[in-house]
């Protein structure tokens, strides 16, 4: 597949993961939050945009998926094209060819290791790994998607417990 044809496809699933941002936003009648939601997902992660979903009075399901899918902007355009930006810089190449023998090696337990790291080191570096030790895009992207999924929901239904037990402490005084 040619590099053009994986940027189109990038481009494309990440406009249709923004697209279901923005409706699920439209849906709850919230559409410039939502938009604040993205840029927040896309820049920090989905963990803090979930969290910021809160103030912005979201249902924490609503607001932990738009942060997730507004995280997805970016993924697969990045997926699609770090082999490209790989095979062009010669330096890199280089100095992967000496760890791929290692990376082999660790490939089918190693990418599950993305899981735990995905929510402390974020999605995009951890898909720059993934991908800079020759581990299958699909087991990566799949483990990258599970540990973001789960530490997004749990922040966020985490944060919403914490602030209706703090708010309904704060009734009793």
């Amino acid at each position: 597949m040619s590099f053009l044809t994986r940027l189109v496809y990038g481009i494309i699933l990440g406009f249709l993961s923004f697209l279901s941002a923005v409706f699920l936003g439209f849906i709850q009648g919230k559409l410039v939050a939502t938009f604040s939601l993205i840029g927040t997902s896309i820049v920090l992660e989905a963990q803090p945009a979930a969290v910021a979903s809160l103030p912005l009075h979201f249902h924490p399901f609503s607001g932990a998926v738009i942060s997730i899918l507004g995280n997805l902007v970016v993924v697969p355009v990045f997926s699609f094209t770090i082999e490209e930006i790989i095979n062009r810089w010669k330096w890199i190449r280089k100095k992967l060819q000496k760890t791929e023998r290692w990376s082999h090696t660790f490939e089918k337990y190693g990418a599950w290791a993305l899981i735990p790291l995905s929510p402390v080191l974020g999605a995009y570096v951890c898909i720059g790994v993934g991908h800079l030790l020759r581990w299958k895009r699909r087991r990566v992207l799949t483990n990258v998607l599970i540990g973001m999924v789960v530490s997004t929901f749990a922040i966020t239904y985490g944060g919403h417990s914490i602030f209706m037990l703090l708010t309904s402490w704060l009734k009793w005084f």
